[in-house]
């Protein structure tokens, strides 16, 4: 845990966007923030960015037809939906107070950049999969993007220790 010493303060609450995508990693990274830094009446902003897959959006030389786009659509609406629902719930029942943020995107670090300049955040809080020098350098990571190009300060949780 931390701990910040000094008296009262008169200073504002803090600004935090965590990043939220329903996977474990980034709910590892909501749970540390919970325990280790929430305080109340702490303005907490749960960012989720997704998109259509690139091949229904982009054009491929394959059309989509219409339907395919319309399912995929409302598939990813109630994907977000699900989300949104179980973790502001979860705020609630830590009474933390939160509010919902989405963005289509397709390229996430932009996303959590751009949302976490445009909420004017404090702190930016995400997790990360923990993946090797090998297949982070082939695959990319959202979790560097966003340290590399954020103005906000940045912490990654990293995944719990393999039990």
């Amino acid at each position: 845990k931390f701990c910040i010493m000094g008296g009262q303060s008169s200073k504002p609450q803090q600004r935090v966007l965590i990043a939220v995508d329903g996977s474990s990693h980034s709910q590892n990274a909501f749970d540390w923030y919970r325990t280790n830094l929430a305080t109340p009446g702490e303005d907490v902003i749960l960012f989720h960015t997704g998109s259509l897959p690139s091949h229904l959006m982009a054009p491929t030389g394959i059309s989509a037809s219409n339907s395919d786009v319309q399912r995929a659509n409302e598939s990813l609406r109630k994907r977000v939906a699900q989300l949104e629902e179980s973790m502001m719930e979860q705020c609630k029942r830590h009474s933390m107070q939160c509010r919902w943020k989405y963005a289509d995107s397709l390229s996430p670090g932009l996303a959590v950049v751009d949302a976490s300049a445009e909420e004017k955040a404090d702190l930016v809080v995400m997790g990360t999969r923990g993946l090797g020098t090998i297949r982070r350098t082939i695959l990319g990571s959202v979790s560097e993007f966003v340290i590399s190009h954020s103005r906000r300060p940045v912490v990654v949780v990293p995944p719990p220790p393999q039990q």
